[in-house]
């Protein structure tokens, strides 16, 4: 039998969400791929049959109730399924009704305070792929509202904002914008295009290794031993390659203590930064947790 990366795409689908169901609730039916997919009987009879052939020792037919029920022992998953895949499926209201977990309110996550204009992300990503330059009415929490001619070339995310790395012509700099900071934005279609100017970003291409491991105080961690597990730590510690430019705002995000002398006290900060000497020169280091620049400015 043809091995699933070699299946028509459409019957790909229908067997990937056959062995999802499968898997995440155990039991799946005809009824499944006949509503999901819009098939009628015998094709979807015919999908299940090709499915039990390729993995007969992951079901087994309940007479009873004629649903398909999984084999835990022999179970041996047909498609490749990363975990991130798994929740961004279950954050589905589709799914959530299918496993049944809709009156228990579904998947739930945080919602995300602010989202950034559509139009204006469609600009910058346009811009991005084309070197372009934008001009931006832009508003910082510091210095207010100003006009700005910027070069940008990459977007990342901080859990609250999304943000675009950019050059600013006229501070000649690279900084991080936050996208929902942004009055109004346009290409300017008159501007020489700079396509390499990120190869000149030494931020955002440097790489630091960062070090974390169970915050060193008890008092924010009883049992450190419960934090290697949770992060899945080898050795007792979690080790972490991301670009500088990134750093302090993903450390920020996972509350990771970078002080020295692991000072900072609270159930917040259950992770250390070990090697805390690789934020050296790194330019966000002062939105890090303990190493704040905001007096300082």
């Amino acid at each position: 039998m043809e091995p699933v990366d070699e299946l028509p795409k459409n019957v790909h689908d229908r067997l990937d969400y056959l062995e999802f169901m499968l898997r995440f609730r155990g039991w799946v039916s005809r009824s499944d791929l006949m509503e999901r997919f819009g098939l009628g009987e015998a094709a979807a009879t015919r999908d299940i049959r090709l499915y039990r052939s390729l993995a007969p020792n992951n079901l087994v037919l309940n007479q009873s109730s004629k649903k398909y029920e999984i084999l835990d022992e022999g179970f041996h998953p047909l498609f490749d399924l990363r975990v991130q895949t798994a929740l961004s499926k279950l954050r589905g209201s589709k799914i959530c009704d299918a496993l049944g977990m809709s009156d228990s309110g579904g998947f739930l996550c945080p919602q995300r305070l602010v989202l950034p204009d559509i139009d204006a992300l469609a600009t910058i990503t346009r811009a991005i792929s084309i070197g372009a330059e934008i001009k931006t009415v832009y508003r910082s929490v510091k210095n207010g509202q100003s006009d700005k001619r910027l070069v940008p070339h990459a977007l990342f995310d901080n859990g609250v904002h999304w943000y675009m790395r950019a050059f600013d012509l006229d501070k000649k700099q690279f900084r991080a914008y936050a996208l929902t900071r942004i009055c109004s934005v346009d290409i300017d279609h008159q501007a020489k295009e700079s396509p390499d100017l990120k190869l000149k970003d030494f931020q955002w291409s440097r790489m630091v290794s960062l070090e974390l491991i169970p915050h060193p105080n008890r008092k924010n961690v009883p049992h450190p031993e419960t934090i290697e597990h949770d992060f899945k730590m080898k050795g007792g510690m979690l080790n972490l390659m991301v670009r500088a430019a990134v750093a302090g705002y993903w450390l920020h995000h996972w509350n990771v203590d970078c002080t020295e002398d692991h000072r900072l006290e609270g159930y917040d900060y259950q992770l250390w930064l070990q090697n805390h000497q690789t934020l050296y020169d790194v330019e966000s280091r002062g939105i890090a947790p303990g190493l704040s620049t905001y007096d300082q400015d």
